[in-house]
């Protein structure tokens, strides 16, 4: 899920998804909610080493437009452990989502694809989202653009990326609960 900032406008995305009619958020649930289908959609970009907050798209129990936050600790085996928090207009949702990810490079096109995939937990929420539980899994994918010389020439890791982007799908069940 790596959310490796990238480049291309998701506050836009975030935009379209809002006047698509995606609200803000949802809810009301007892304890002993059903889990139901859920999906998270998250997007990143970075343009000429500029950030674009991460924008969240959620549909389920757990559902509206929102902004993301992640803390990223490295774990055994090569892999990292997220953090993360989705903020919407009415409360938050924890995750913790463990991945493997990475970049494939293609030199000759000086340009990257982003790779991964890994496991959510949902771990808990506040103010609409209090007692949120639920799990699933999720794949990112991407796409990194270089930097090139003015004759032409890819400067690879002399230069950070024009433009990178991730989307990471997240799919599994939810429940609301207080």
């Amino acid at each position: 899920m790596r959310i490796t900032r990238t480049r291309i406008a998701a506050a836009v995305l975030a935009a379209v998804a809002a006047s698509a009619g995606l609200g803000t958020a949802a809810a009301s649930a007892s304890a002993d909610a059903k889990l139901l289908p859920q999906r998270f959609t998250l997007y990143t970009a970075n343009v000429r080493g500029t950030d674009a907050p991460v924008a969240v798209q959620a549909n389920g129990p757990i559902s509206g437009v929102g902004t993301v936050t992640q803390i990223a600790r490295s774990a055994s085996g090569g892999r990292e452990v997220n953090l993360v928090t989705l903020r919407f207009a009415t409360g938050t949702v924890r995750l913790v989502a463990p991945e493997r990810s990475g970049w494939k490079i293609d030199a000759r096109s000086c340009a990257a694809k982003a790779f991964g995939a890994g496991t959510f937990r949902i771990t808990g929420g506040t103010g609409a989202y209090r007692g949120a539980r639920g799990s699933g899994s999720f794949t990112n994918h991407g796409v990194a653009l270089g930097a090139r010389s003015a004759d032409g020439a890819c400067l690879a890791d002399k230069a950070p990326p024009v433009v990178n982007y991730v989307v990471v799908t997240l799919s599994g069940k939810a429940a609301l609960g207080s």
